[in-house]
């Protein structure tokens, strides 16, 4: 276990031994439980994986729009798990994306 510490610009320094783990610009979930801070590696379907959801003919807009509407739940339920913070002039900013 490492300590890491909160920078005055809302950031946190993960140790480079985990930072190594992860490719540049990777996406996370963070949410509390308690006093605890997890982090989620978000992993977005690849094209194929999409590729194999699909039956052979075309897709149908409806289900099209279907899956967008899916994708942009699940981003509003990740990132609502986030809690706002206040910046330093006192505006509450959100701390995802």
């Amino acid at each position: 276990m490492k300590a890491v510490k909160v920078e005055t610009d809302g950031s946190i320094k993960l140790p480079e031994e985990m930072l190594r783990l992860f490719p540049t610009s990777t996406e996370f979930a963070a949410w509390m439980e308690g006093d605890t801070i997890l982090l989620k590696r978000l992993q977005p379907l690849r094209p194929s994986q999409t590729a194999e959801r699909v039956a052979e003919k075309e897709m149908p807009l409806k289900d099209i729009v279907g899956e967008v509407h899916r994708m942009r739940r699940e981003r509003r339920i990740a990132s609502a798990r986030m809690p706002a913070r206040n910046n330093r002039n006192g505006v509450q900013r959100d701390c995802g994306h």
